[in-house]
Protein backbone atom coordinates (compact mmCIF):
# COMPACT_ATOMS: atom_id res chain seq x y z
CA UNK A 1 0.00 0.00 0.00
CA UNK A 2 1.07 3.63 -0.95
CA UNK A 3 2.34 5.96 1.64
CA UNK A 4 0.62 9.24 0.21
CA UNK A 5 1.49 12.78 2.09
CA UNK A 6 -1.13 15.23 2.64
CA UNK A 7 -0.27 17.32 -0.49
CA UNK A 8 -0.42 14.06 -2.50
CA UNK A 9 -3.56 13.18 -1.36
CA UNK A 10 -4.87 16.66 -1.61
CA UNK A 11 -3.03 16.67 -5.89
CA UNK A 12 -5.00 13.49 -6.22
CA UNK A 13 -8.33 14.62 -5.12
CA UNK A 14 -8.06 17.99 -7.32
CA UNK A 15 -6.95 15.77 -10.18
CA UNK A 16 -10.28 12.91 -9.77
CA UNK A 17 -12.02 16.21 -9.52
CA UNK A 18 -10.90 18.11 -12.54
CA UNK A 19 -11.22 14.50 -15.13
CA UNK A 20 -14.22 13.78 -13.71
CA UNK A 21 -17.23 15.06 -14.70
CA UNK A 22 -19.28 13.61 -11.17
CA UNK A 23 -16.77 14.46 -9.13
CA UNK A 24 -16.89 17.97 -10.48
CA UNK A 25 -20.26 17.85 -10.28
CA UNK A 26 -20.25 16.07 -6.97
CA UNK A 27 -17.46 19.02 -5.58
CA UNK A 28 -20.19 22.07 -6.88
CA UNK A 29 -23.13 20.86 -5.32
CA UNK A 30 -20.76 19.85 -1.80
CA UNK A 31 -20.14 24.07 -2.25
CA UNK A 32 -23.68 24.86 -2.90
CA UNK A 33 -24.92 22.83 -0.09
CA UNK A 34 -22.30 24.17 2.52
CA UNK A 35 -23.45 27.97 1.37
CA UNK A 36 -26.49 27.66 1.96
CA UNK A 37 -26.34 25.73 5.10
CA UNK A 38 -24.41 28.52 6.07
CA UNK A 39 -27.12 31.24 5.08
CA UNK A 40 -29.54 28.94 6.99
CA UNK A 41 -27.68 28.91 10.07
CA UNK A 42 -27.25 32.88 9.93
CA UNK A 43 -30.63 33.75 8.93
CA UNK A 44 -33.00 30.93 9.32
CA UNK A 45 -35.12 31.54 6.57
CA UNK A 46 -37.25 28.71 5.07
CA UNK A 47 -36.60 28.97 2.03
CA UNK A 48 -32.46 28.11 1.87
CA UNK A 49 -33.94 25.24 4.23
CA UNK A 50 -36.37 23.65 1.56
CA UNK A 51 -33.93 24.39 -1.53
CA UNK A 52 -31.15 22.53 0.82
CA UNK A 53 -33.74 19.75 1.68
CA UNK A 54 -34.62 19.56 -2.06
CA UNK A 55 -31.18 19.11 -3.51
CA UNK A 56 -30.39 16.51 -1.18
CA UNK A 57 -33.52 14.63 -2.05
CA UNK A 58 -32.44 15.20 -5.67
CA UNK A 59 -28.89 13.59 -4.87
CA UNK A 60 -30.74 10.75 -2.72
CA UNK A 61 -32.56 9.75 -6.26
CA UNK A 62 -29.91 10.39 -8.57
CA UNK A 63 -27.62 8.19 -6.40
CA UNK A 64 -30.47 5.42 -6.35
CA UNK A 65 -31.36 5.76 -9.84
CA UNK A 66 -27.57 5.39 -11.39
CA UNK A 67 -26.09 3.56 -8.73
CA UNK A 68 -28.84 1.05 -6.93
CA UNK A 69 -27.33 -2.65 -7.29
CA UNK A 70 -24.13 -0.91 -6.00
CA UNK A 71 -25.69 0.79 -3.16
CA UNK A 72 -28.08 -2.03 -2.12
CA UNK A 73 -25.01 -4.43 -2.55
CA UNK A 74 -23.14 -1.95 0.07
CA UNK A 75 -26.08 -1.92 2.21
CA UNK A 76 -26.08 -5.41 2.45
CA UNK A 77 -22.55 -5.73 3.06
CA UNK A 78 -22.62 -3.43 5.59
CA UNK A 79 -25.65 -4.95 7.63
CA UNK A 80 -23.84 -8.46 7.18
CA UNK A 81 -20.37 -6.56 8.87
CA UNK A 82 -22.37 -5.58 11.74
CA UNK A 83 -23.79 -8.82 12.36
CA UNK A 84 -20.53 -9.97 11.98
CA UNK A 85 -19.04 -7.63 14.39
CA UNK A 86 -21.63 -8.12 16.84
CA UNK A 87 -21.56 -11.90 17.06
CA UNK A 88 -18.12 -12.38 16.50
CA UNK A 89 -16.26 -8.84 18.21
CA UNK A 90 -13.21 -8.56 18.05
CA UNK A 91 -11.64 -6.30 21.33
CA UNK A 92 -11.20 -3.28 19.32
CA UNK A 93 -15.13 -3.06 19.14
CA UNK A 94 -15.26 -3.92 22.59
CA UNK A 95 -13.19 -1.19 23.93
CA UNK A 96 -15.85 1.28 21.78
CA UNK A 97 -18.24 -0.21 23.09
CA UNK A 98 -16.93 0.18 26.59
CA UNK A 99 -15.93 3.85 25.83
CA UNK A 100 -19.49 4.81 24.79
CA UNK A 101 -21.27 3.37 27.74
CA UNK A 102 -18.98 4.78 30.25
CA UNK A 103 -19.27 8.24 28.57
CA UNK A 104 -23.25 8.22 28.22
CA UNK A 105 -22.58 7.37 31.81
CA UNK A 106 -21.30 9.97 33.08
CA UNK A 107 -23.09 12.54 30.86
CA UNK A 108 -26.20 11.49 32.52
CA UNK A 109 -24.76 11.12 36.03
CA UNK A 110 -23.84 14.90 36.15
CA UNK A 111 -26.08 16.32 33.52
CA UNK A 112 -29.49 17.23 35.91
CA UNK A 113 -31.73 17.48 32.64
CA UNK A 114 -31.20 13.85 31.60
CA UNK A 115 -34.63 11.76 33.04
CA UNK A 116 -34.28 9.35 35.62
CA UNK A 117 -35.29 6.61 33.35
CA UNK A 118 -32.08 7.26 30.81
CA UNK A 119 -30.01 7.47 34.32
CA UNK A 120 -30.96 3.96 35.03
CA UNK A 121 -30.52 2.72 31.70
CA UNK A 122 -27.32 4.03 30.80
CA UNK A 123 -25.68 3.18 34.28
CA UNK A 124 -26.94 -0.30 34.22
CA UNK A 125 -25.56 -0.67 30.56
CA UNK A 126 -22.09 0.94 32.06
CA UNK A 127 -21.86 -1.35 35.27
CA UNK A 128 -22.44 -4.58 33.42
CA UNK A 129 -20.05 -3.91 30.53
CA UNK A 130 -17.20 -2.54 33.31
CA UNK A 131 -17.88 -6.01 35.36
CA UNK A 132 -17.12 -7.90 31.93
CA UNK A 133 -14.14 -5.87 31.65
CA UNK A 134 -12.66 -7.41 35.00
CA UNK A 135 -13.16 -10.35 34.42
CA UNK A 136 -12.24 -10.18 30.53
CA UNK A 137 -8.59 -9.15 32.51
CA UNK A 138 -8.77 -11.36 34.75
CA UNK A 139 -9.34 -13.99 31.72
CA UNK A 140 -6.28 -12.62 29.80
CA UNK A 141 -3.95 -12.22 32.50
CA UNK A 142 -3.99 -16.11 33.90
CA UNK A 143 -4.39 -17.36 29.99
CA UNK A 144 -2.05 -14.81 28.42
CA UNK A 145 -3.64 -14.60 25.04
CA UNK A 146 -3.48 -12.04 22.96
CA UNK A 147 -6.86 -9.76 23.14
CA UNK A 148 -5.79 -8.59 18.76
CA UNK A 149 -5.24 -11.87 18.02
CA UNK A 150 -8.86 -13.35 16.51
CA UNK A 151 -7.38 -16.65 16.65
CA UNK A 152 -6.78 -16.59 20.51
CA UNK A 153 -9.59 -15.00 21.15
CA UNK A 154 -11.67 -16.80 19.72
CA UNK A 155 -10.40 -20.28 20.99
CA UNK A 156 -11.40 -18.86 24.55
CA UNK A 157 -14.98 -19.86 25.33
CA UNK A 158 -15.25 -17.79 28.01
CA UNK A 159 -13.87 -14.50 26.46
CA UNK A 160 -15.73 -15.37 23.26
CA UNK A 161 -18.75 -14.80 25.35
CA UNK A 162 -18.01 -12.43 27.71
CA UNK A 163 -17.62 -10.20 24.09
CA UNK A 164 -20.48 -11.88 22.49
CA UNK A 165 -22.65 -11.16 25.81
CA UNK A 166 -20.92 -7.34 26.12
CA UNK A 167 -22.61 -6.97 22.15
CA UNK A 168 -25.75 -7.65 23.18
CA UNK A 169 -25.82 -5.43 26.55
CA UNK A 170 -24.77 -2.41 24.21
CA UNK A 171 -27.19 -3.19 21.47
CA UNK A 172 -29.75 -4.22 23.98
CA UNK A 173 -28.69 -0.39 25.92
CA UNK A 174 -29.33 1.18 22.24
CA UNK A 175 -32.85 -0.45 21.95
CA UNK A 176 -33.72 0.66 25.26
CA UNK A 177 -32.67 4.33 24.75
CA UNK A 178 -34.72 4.12 21.26
CA UNK A 179 -37.90 3.20 22.90
CA UNK A 180 -37.27 5.70 26.25
CA UNK A 181 -37.10 8.46 23.35
CA UNK A 182 -40.53 7.24 21.61
CA UNK A 183 -42.00 6.90 24.63
CA UNK A 184 -41.18 10.59 26.28
CA UNK A 185 -42.01 12.20 23.09
CA UNK A 186 -45.54 10.99 22.72
CA UNK A 187 -45.93 11.64 26.67
CA UNK A 188 -44.94 14.91 25.60
CA UNK A 189 -47.01 14.95 22.59
CA UNK A 190 -50.35 14.11 25.33
CA UNK A 191 -49.04 16.94 27.43
CA UNK A 192 -49.67 19.74 25.13
CA UNK A 193 -52.30 21.53 26.08
CA UNK A 194 -55.38 21.91 23.59
CA UNK A 195 -56.41 25.44 22.74
CA UNK A 196 -59.35 26.08 25.08
CA UNK A 197 -62.85 27.18 23.05
CA UNK A 198 -64.58 30.35 24.71
CA UNK A 199 -67.23 29.45 26.46
CA UNK A 200 -70.99 30.42 25.08
CA UNK A 201 -73.48 31.06 27.69
CA UNK A 202 -76.97 31.07 26.58
CA UNK A 203 -79.22 32.97 28.57
CA UNK A 204 -82.88 31.65 29.51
Amino acid sequence: MNDFSLVDKLKILMNMIATSPLFLFCFLIGILLLVLLILYIKKGTKVNKWILISILIIICIMLIFNYNSILFHLFDDLINSIFMALYFPNFTIYLLILIVSNFFFIYSIFNKKVKNSYKIANTSCSLILDIFLIFIIDIVKKTGISTYDTLDLYTNSNLLVLLQLSSAVFVSWILLNLLLTAYHKLQRYDKIEQPKMPEIIFDA
